[in-house]
């Protein structure tokens, strides 16, 4: 990491890595009856909505940022002085709208509602995305993408990021970086987009609100408890001691679970157990459960899993689980839709499937090569596995493998509808 800099990397961003020009993707065996679930997916350098039985590209393209719920995506063209601005729905890879707002920006989140979507000046040409950018100000342009409503422009004194739009669209949350110049650490603040005013995030119990250093491993939405969770790491360094209020905290690399709630607007740092802190952000991910009241992390290089209570942030348990090797990919984990089963992708071509109440295995499945990240259709009955070139198709109630798409290397698969 630079020196001086907190390294935060956007979540929608991570979770839809862009893609430019892709071949036409196939299906490598028929699948029997098949249901054409309809799969946005993210590889190093783009973007691709593709059905899963004929592997038609519905929709592909560079820049693309999702809505929380993935539902959506926005991408932002330059034209001439101005940004075009795209929304298309993942469901048919059809573009919704298309809008133009003045000056040059970059897209960074979208609102839940698909009525509001922050824009930023992109950063200057050869800055990687990822690090806290260094400037004493922040111009942040909030869009009607259907545009109907005039863009609201705020020029904020400080180093802010957007973050997420509140549920009722009234507040735009923001990560602050501190100091504006150098940052090393970060706060959650919220920008009312009434008064234009920004004011700081107060705790789950009202606690004041504190300043952190942090790297950020893994993020993620839960539509049913309206929050955003974000694991991180304060991946200890000397320029981050003076940020610690604990000071037993400053020679040691923690992790914690940051919890934002979109609706009540307060966060929370949740404290993960000891077996968890110093690891790279391959070896770790998280999945709310189907009913939002339990929040899953497991570490696939530790064999790990610890859940949290989303209601007190309080750890219930934590497992050791035979997961297996991790390899060369990284960690992933969905919970099916009745909340029974946990399926966590460990590399090593396995997927390992757990009993989400009692946290034993019930079973592995081997897959064509290594897994780098999992979803779900809506009716839980197939697994997508990002492996190899492609994504392998798993029937969850037999560990078949139906088929293969052959996209080439994906990185995340953003969203699945499902008819």
């Amino acid at each position: 990491m630079r020196s001086g800099w907190i390294v935060i990397t956007s979540l929608l961003a991570t979770a839809t890595a862009c893609v430019g020009r892709v071949d036409a993707p196939r299906a490598d065996h028929a699948v029997a009856d098949p249901i054409e679930d309809v799969l946005t997916v993210g590889a190093p350098d783009g973007s691709v909505i593709v059905t899963s039985t004929s592997g038609s590209v519905l929709s592909s393209g560079e820049d693309r940022v999702a809505s929380p719920d993935g539902t959506r995506l926005y991408a932002a063209t330059a034209r001439g002085t101005s940004t075009v601005l795209e929304v298309r729905d993942t469901s048919t890879g059809a573009q919704v709208s298309e809008t133009s707002v003045e000056g040059r920006l970059d897209v960074r989140v979208a609102s839940l509602s698909g009525e509001m979507v922050a824009l930023i000046p992109p950063l200057p040409r050869g800055i990687d995305p990822t690090i806290a950018f260094p400037r004493a100000r922040t111009t942040i342009v909030v869009a009607d993408p259907a545009g109907e409503r005039a863009p609201r422009r705020y020029a904020l004194d400080g180093n802010f990021e957007p973050e997420a739009f509140s549920i009722d669209d009234r507040r735009l949350f923001l990560i602050q970086y501190l100091p504006a110049l150098a940052p090393s650490a970060y706060r959650v603040t919220f920008l009312d987009l009434g008064s234009g005013r920004v004011h700081p995030v107060f705790g789950r119990f009202d606690s004041p609100p504190e300043r952190m250093p942090g790297v950020r491993l893994a993020q993620l939405f839960d539509p049913t408890a309206e929050q955003l969770y974000t694991l991180y790491t304060n991946r200890p360094a000397e320029h981050f001691h003076d940020h610690w209020q604990d000071a037993s905290y400053r020679d040691r690399e923690v992790s914690f679970v940051h919890v934002l709630n979109l609706r009540q607007g307060w966060a929370y740092c949740a404290g993960l157990p000891r077996a968890l802190w110093g690891q790279p952000a391959r070896a770790q991910a998280l999945a709310p459960s189907s009913d939002g009241r339990s929040l899953f992390v497991v570490d696939a290089m530790r064999g790990i899993v610890t859940e949290l209570n989303t209601r007190t942030m309080a750890t219930t348990r934590t497992e050791r689980v035979d997961l297996g090797r991790l390899g060369r990919g990284r960690t992933s984990v969905v919970v099916s839709p009745d909340g029974s089963t946990l399926f966590v992708g460990v590399a090593r071509a396995s997927v390992v499937r757990i009993d989400a109440r009692t946290l034993d295995v019930l079973g592995r499945w081997t897959l064509p090569d290594d897994v780098r990240a999992m979803a779900l259709s809506t009716d839980g009955a197939r697994l997508y596995a990002a492996v190899g070139d492609g994504v392998a198709i798993v029937d969850t109630s037999s560990g078949e493998t139906l088929s293969t798409l052959s996209i080439g290397p994906i990185g995340s698969i953003v969203h699945v509808a499902t008819p």
